[in-house]
């Protein structure tokens, strides 16, 4: 499990990372919910997140080599890990765009 989760993990910081410094490496994901003028802002936000991530990954594989965690305290401290990291993309998002949630919300057809 070790190599699997440390192998995502540097992978998801890398991706990160590369968003941070690229925005053309994250694509037209969400660009029709972003106002333009904080698109990069939100690509930036986006890719620390990921970064972030990646390394709460990493290095929670390494606590797994050298301690043995029970699944379900492995679990709870994943899942807690990821909504503290995901705060300040919520929060910014909140500030600029007005809103909490950085996905579109799919209008019903009448």
């Amino acid at each position: 499990m070790f190599e699997f989760l440390f192998v995502i993990g540097i992978v998801l910081a890398f991706y990160g990372y590369s968003a941070m410094k690229n925005p053309n490496v994250w694509g037209d994901q969400g660009r029709d919910e972003i106002k333009p003028e904080n698109w990069n802002g939100y690509v930036v936000h986006n890719g620390q997140f990921m970064m972030y991530a990646g390394f709460f990954l990493a290095a929670l594989a390494a606590l797994d080599v050298i301690f043995d965690f029970a699944g379900w305290l492995y679990i709870l401290i994943l899942l807690g890990g990821l909504a503290m990291i995901f705060y300040p993309l919520a929060h910014w998002m909140h500030e600029k765009e007005g809103k909490w949630w950085p996905w579109p919300k799919h209008k019903k057809k009448k």
